[in-house]
């Protein structure tokens, strides 16, 4: 393993338990608080995602793929039927 290997997960770790060991404290002194910025951070979260969500097509029906199995529009003349075909599908 070479030495930037070494320092690079070295820095990892040790921001990884200053992190956990500093929301641990601040949750001890002011649980309140922090429980508050919590459920604000994941309520902005929320919102931002769902407006993302939106901004990127998230409504509505998806469109199908050409070339997909799906009905043409077209209706063929069956052997028990009085119907005339038709290319819209409305009968005459």
């Amino acid at each position: 393993m070479s030495v930037k290997t070494k320092l690079a997960r070295k820095a990892v770790k040790t921001t990884a338990k200053q992190t956990a060991r500093g929301t641990a404290s601040k949750l001890a002194r002011k649980p309140f608080r922090s429980v508050t910025l919590l459920a604000l951070g994941a309520i902005l979260g929320g919102i931002g995602g769902w407006l993302i969500g939106r901004s990127c097509g998230g409504e509505g029906q998806a469109e199908p793929l050409a070339g997909s199995s799906g009905p043409t529009g077209l209706v063929t003349n069956a052997d028990n039927s009085t119907e005339q075909s038709s290319e819209t599908g409305a009968a005459p």
